[in-house]
């Protein structure tokens, strides 16, 4: 009581603040401290806390709040209110406005605006300010606010308190100020999309009223795409209502022709929000079968339609079914099943795993439960129409402050920038094709000494190209009759059980050879094609030898393109240039390469060539270069030694190859050799080396065995022997072996 102002003091600050809350319409006034004129009773205190009558109080002692009117008991109130009162009549006061040259003002105070113009919905839709979903929202924008302007969160985690509460003074004094029915000049665009039969026109009449949309329980009423606009408490619903889509695979077309339809309404009046609806009760083996639909909407509206889109299920009142112990499961297990089904069909559809779309509930039967203002109740007690408009609207202003903040471009171009920077080649593979060593194409009959053919190596004997030309003797062209051939037995018919007429053509004359690509021990062909292969050879100018082969192989989970062209250009007889233009399949993407080379014969026994190239993979360009060696060490083998550097984003992979080739024979026919070789790769500090060895011996007249092998400094490794022969006794020979070394185990227990 000493530490208390005296009642003159109380009624100063009373009087200054009279005018503070007249300027908020008296909604102080009916909360704040008030003199009572009439004369105390007994029964009330004086602010000393003396009676009337007890000269021991203010009036005793003759101070200057002597005789200052008392308060009556129950209109008293602590000082703190009077303070709270005044903060609360400070927050009521709307801002002006923001000098239009500061940016950061003006982007804060049209962001104030949105969450006003929430907050107002929220309240003319009776909605609490503290609902859930405009916390959310309130939330998403302050935090939004806070990644443009590159301030940090406050340490309560839920954006701050105070702009919250200044919100909601400035939207509750806007609605006293001009109303609950003034308008808002909001305007919300809603494009519905469902199957037919599931309810849309029967929400549309709930959401507007009865009459506005035909409706059929059994049947489709609405047969071409429309727009219904309605005015409700100071906002504008505009609904795009289409015809139901059909589930079924034969209706493609139709459900195509229905979204081209609602395309071109949306090109006028193109909307917030989509809602996408389904039935709570529609059997959860169904939902798979809707994916050919949600197909046709992504592929007429694109990926991003989905990501404004809220999915609604009607018949929100259906009871649960029975779980998987015979007993019904609860309503939000129910709804949490369902829920999930359709999201994630939703997220099949559009191919993106990050969506997350809310659910809505809606209930149109005319015997739902009801509360006591009518307004219909799910069986959560969850009143859905006004939950489902403040969704609808809420999300229309998180679109707003989108394209405000303009986030959505900044993180794609963020996220952009950090796939360029992340976005790397296969270094290894590109510089592996680089340093392949490739023969220079030639002119038929065109002879420059080189030993790079099967037939220049013989080993034992001196190789005829050692020789000079003008000491070689010239053979003479061996005499050729033309004997023309009996023509083949055909059958009388073209009978499919006699394949003879099959082999009788004309040879054509395209330089275009096709030939199959066969995979004998492939299991997705019955006939063991997988693809085709397609080669031509070709001179440009009498001069310029060029090829071009392309391939393309498919099975049942992939595909390869393969193309490659490249020409040969002759300086001198010593030099030669080729360049060529490859593409191929790496990964899930097509790797564009354009590379050249040029190679010099400086001595009988030597060549050096140098090369570069250039590939473009995804998006990110590799740049790389060669320098390779080719010596003749004997008559009968070669050595060749290459070396080479590819780079992309600051990332380097260097590399190399060693290769020995042996000839066994002066056969031109006999291909055997022998294949000895050595490779390093170093590649972000990662060095590989590798090893392989290759010969080919022939066994008798018609067998030829193979044997391959390789090893990497991982400890991966391969051995491949492969017979290759045209005695089908042999043949048959060869199917025992994995039948004696299944039986081999099967004794031995492995």
């Amino acid at each position: 009581l000493a530490t208390r102002p005296p009642a003159a003091t109380v009624e100063r600050m009373i009087a200054e603040l009279k005018p503070m809350c007249a300027r908020v319409n008296g909604g102080f006034a009916r909360t704040s401290v008030v003199a009572d004129p009439t004369p105390p009773t007994s029964d009330a205190v004086t602010p000393t806390g003396a009676t009337p009558g007890d000269a021991t109080g203010d009036a005793a002692a003759g101070g200057p709040e002597a005789g200052a009117p008392s308060l009556p008991q129950q209109q008293r109130r602590p000082i703190t209110d009077v303070a709270a009162a005044a903060r609360a009549a400070v927050n009521a006061t709307p801002d002006p406005p923001p000098d239009p040259s500061d940016k950061d003002a003006v982007l804060a105070h049209k962001l104030q605006g949105l969450r006003v113009n929430l907050l107002r919905i929220a309240t003319r839709l009776g909605q609490s300010p503290r609902n859930t979903v405009v916390a959310q929202v309130i939330y998403r924008l302050e935090l939004a606010e806070q990644l443009k302007s590159g301030k940090k969160q406050s340490a309560g985690g839920r954006g701050s308190s105070s702009s919250f509460d200044r919100a909601v003074a400035l939207a509750e004094s806007a609605e006293r100020r001009e109303g609950s029915d003034s308008d808002l000049g909001f305007t919300c665009t809603i494009l519905l999309l469902g199957k037919s039969g599931v309810g849309k026109s029967s929400t549309i009449n709930s959401l507007l009223g009865e009459g506005t949309a035909a409706a059929d329980a059994f049947a489709s009423e609405t047969k071409k795409v429309r727009v219904v606009e309605h005015k409700m408490r100071g906002m504008t619903l505009r609904l795009i209502d289409t015809p139901g889509l059909q589930p079924s695979g034969a209706d493609i077309a139709y459900n195509s022709k229905i979204m081209a339809d609602a395309k071109r309404f949306t090109r006028k009046h193109k909307p917030d929000i989509v809602l996408y609806f389904d039935r709570m009760d529609q059997p959860a083996r169904s939902d798979a079968a809707d994916l050919p639909l949600l197909k046709t909407v992504t592929g007429a509206f694109g990926a991003a339609v989905w990501f404004n889109a809220i999915v609604v299920l009607t018949h929100g009142s259906s009871a649960p079914p029975d779980g998987a112990n015979g007993q019904p499961i609860s309503y939000e297990m129910y709804f949490a099943q369902r829920s999930h089904l359709v999201q994630q069909t939703i997220r099949q559809a559009a191919g993106d795993a990050r969506l997350m779309n809310p659910v809505a509930l809606a209930e149109n039967h005319p015997l739902c439960r009801t509360n006591r203002e009518g307004e219909r109740v799910l069986p959560n007690g969850q009143v859905w129409i006004p939950q489902l408009l403040l969704l609808c609207f809420a999300s229309k202003i998180l679109t707003e402050a989108n394209a405000l903040l303009n986030l959505q471009e900044q993180n794609a171009k963020a996220a952009k920038a950090a796939a360029a920077q992340q976005k790397v080649p296969p270094l290894p593979f590109l510089l592996s094709s680089l340093i392949t060593s490739r023969k220079p194409r030639k002119l038929m009959g065109d002879d420059d000494g080189e030993y790079d053919d099967a037939s220049d190596v013989v080993l034992g004997e001196p190789s005829p190209y050692d020789v000079p030309k003008d000491q070689q003797e010239s053979l003479a062209p061996p005499k050729q009759v033309a004997v023309p051939a009996p023509d083949p037995a055909l059958p009388p018919s073209f009978d499919g059980a006699n394949p003879a007429h099959r082999y009788r053509f004309l040879e054509p004359t395209s330089q275009w050879m096709v030939r199959p690509i066969v995979e004998a021990h492939g299991w997705d062909h019955e006939s063991g094609v997988e693809g085709f292969s397609v080669d031509k050879g070709f001179v440009l100018r009498n001069s310029i030898p060029g090829s071009l082969s392309g391939q393309l192989a498919k099975d049942k989970k992939e595909s390869n393109v393969g193309f490659e062209g490249e020409l040969s250009v002759a300086h001198t007889r010593k030099l030669i240039t080729t360049a060529g233009v490859d593409v191929q399949t790496v990964g899930k993407q097509l790797a564009y390469t354009a590379r050249a080379e040029t190679r010099w014969k400086f001595c009988a026994t030597n060549k050096v060539a140098a090369g570069a190239s250039a590939s473009l993979v995804g998006g990110a360009l590799a740049l790389g270069t060669k320098l390779e060696n080719r010596w003749k060490v004997t008559p009968g083998a070669k050595l060749v030694v290459s070396a080479g550097a590819v780079s992309a984003n600051k990332d380097v992979a260097y590399g190399g190859n060693c290769e020995a080739i042996l000839r066994h024979s002066d056969d031109p026919s006999n291909p055997n050799s022998s294949t000895v070789g050595m490779s390093f790769m170093n590649w972000r500090g990662d060095v590989a080396l590798g090893g392989n060895a290759m010969s080919s011996i022939t066994l008798g007249k018609d067998t030829q065995l193979t044997a391959r092998a390789n090893l990497n400094s991982r400890g991966a490794g391969q051995l491949v022997l492969r017979a290759t022969t045209n005695e089908r006794l042999q043949l048959a020979g060869l199917g025992l072996v994995p039948i004696i070394c299944t039986l081999i185990g099967r004794v031995r227990g492995d």
